[in-house]
């Protein structure tokens, strides 16, 4: 009798995100019939623009935490270290994916993860991508205190037909409203930081080696990705290092965020 009360209670839900698409509460309703199916810690519903920073359009959190919005320090630069981003403007197919199939190698060991991923996102993370054509692609982010287990994974992907579904029809039926963005409209000013960090410093060879380190590769994938040997991976390394006056990646990650304008100590 509980199972037939529960298969009544996601229909139900089913039906009122259903009855959203193309509504302010669309979003709000699939993350809390998702939580039925499986009862993650938060959510976010966001906007990646093919150009500017992304647009977060629903949050969620099973247990709000008191202290400062990690939101607008993502949203000032740090996205440009998320991996799931920098798939989606790789052109990641629609689907649904875990953390572990789209992080760099190193990704757990990345001053990204270790000061801000793990403390805002949690431990794990998955999503539902959805590419728009030319304007860039829709992301609904879960985040868990613990490790997504396979069987979960397996029900959420089982399910992530209908998710993606609902969540271009939404886009379609919503195109012609503006979308959520922050109030001073900064989204179309926010400088690439990643792109400029260390510019006029670094050669370009370095620059591609820092942006590597800070988004959490380790030599062996850096070599791999940019054609060359891993000990010319550790030269660049070290060259970049010395030009910056620095000898750890906590320290290339704090000149990072001081180039977002962003206390390290305060962030």
């Amino acid at each position: 009798m509980d199972s037939l009360f529960r298969e009544a209670a996601l229909h139900a839900g089913l039906g009122r995100a259903i009855g959203q698409l193309g509504g302010d509460r669309f979003w709000k309703q699939l993350i809390l019939l998702l939580h039925q199916w499986l009862p993650f810690d938060n959510a976010l519903a966001t906007f990646y623009p093919s150009d500017g920073a992304p647009q977060p359009l629903e949050e969620y959190d099973a247990e709000p935490q008191a202290g400062p919005a990690s939101m607008p320090v993502y949203l000032d630069g740090l996205y440009l270290l998320d991996p799931f981003y920098q798939a989606c403007r790789e052109g990641l197919p629609n689907g649904f994916y875990r953390l572990e199939e789209i992080a760099p190698d190193h990704f757990r060991q990345s001053e990204y993860y270790l000061n801000y991923f793990h403390d805002n996102v949690l431990e794990d993370e998955v999503q539902f991508i959805v590419q728009l054509e030319s304007r860039g692609s829709l992301s609904l982010s879960l985040g868990m205190r613990r490790r997504f287990s396979a069987e979960e994974c397996g029900m959420l992907g089982m399910l992530s037909g209908w998710v993606l579904a609902l969540m271009e029809q939404h886009w379609l039926q919503r195109t012609h409203v503006p979308l959520l963005t922050r109030q001073d409209e900064v989204a179309s000013q926010v400088r690439d930081a990643l792109s400029q960090f260390g510019a006029g410093v670094l050669s370009d060879r370095e620059l591609e080696i820092a942006r590597l380190i800070l988004r959490g590769y380790s030599s062996k994938a850096m070599a791999e990705r940019l054609a060359i040997s891993p000990e010319t991976v550790k030269v660049h390394r070290r060259h970049l290092y010395a030009k910056l006056d620095i000898s750890s990646q906590p320290e290339l990650f704090s000149l990072f965020i001081q180039a977002l304008g962003h206390d390290p100590e305060n962030p």
